[in-house]
C-alpha cells in the first residue's frame, strides 16, 4: 500500500475551477471528496454535475457511514495527462489534512503507480 500527497485541480459544474489537495491512497478504492474544503469552501461553492446513489464507506478504524455517490465536470491530475471528464466522487464529512481521496479504481484505470519513498507518481 502506498500514500503520496499531491495538488489536483477540480472543475465543477458552475465551471468554478479550485485546487485541493489530495491523497493518492491504494488502500481506497473508490475516490472521496470532502463537503466543506480546508481553505473553507464546499462542494457547493463547485456545483455538482449529478448526484447517485448512496454507498456504504468502511475505514479501517471500523468507522461505517454512508456517502453519496456524486459527479463533478473535470478532474486535472498531472500536466502530462489529459483530464478525467465527470470523474465521480463519493462525497462526506472527512475531517483530514486532505480534500480529495484518489482511489485505487481510478489509478488502475490511469495505469498510474505510486512510489511514496521518493514521493512520486508515474503514468505509464
Amino acid at each position: 500500500m502506498g500514500k503520496i500527497y499531491k495538488e489536483i485541480g477540480i472543475l465543477g459544474a458552475n465551471n468554478k475551477y479550485m485546487k485541493l489537495k489530495a491523497l493518492f491512497d491504494t488502500g481506497a478504492y473508490y475516490n472521496y471528496i470532502a463537503k466543506e474544503f480546508r481553505n473553507g469552501d464546499s462542494i457547493h461553492d463547485l456545483g455538482i454535475m449529478e448526484f447517485k446513489e448512496e454507498l456504504p464507506v468502511i475505514f479501517p478504524n471500523g468507522v461505517d457511514i454512508n456517502g453519496r455517490m456524486i459527479m463533478l465536470k473535470l478532474l486535472k491530475i498531472d500536466n502530462n495527462i489529459e483530464p478525467i471528464k465527470e470523474p465521480e466522487f463519493c462525497l462526506f464529512d472527512m475531517k483530514s489534512e486532505c480534500d480529495v481521496i484518489i482511489g485505487a479504481k481510478l489509478m488502475q484505470d490511469l495505469k498510474m503507480t505510486l512510489n511514496p519513498s521518493i514521493k512520486e507518481i508515474k503514468f505509464s
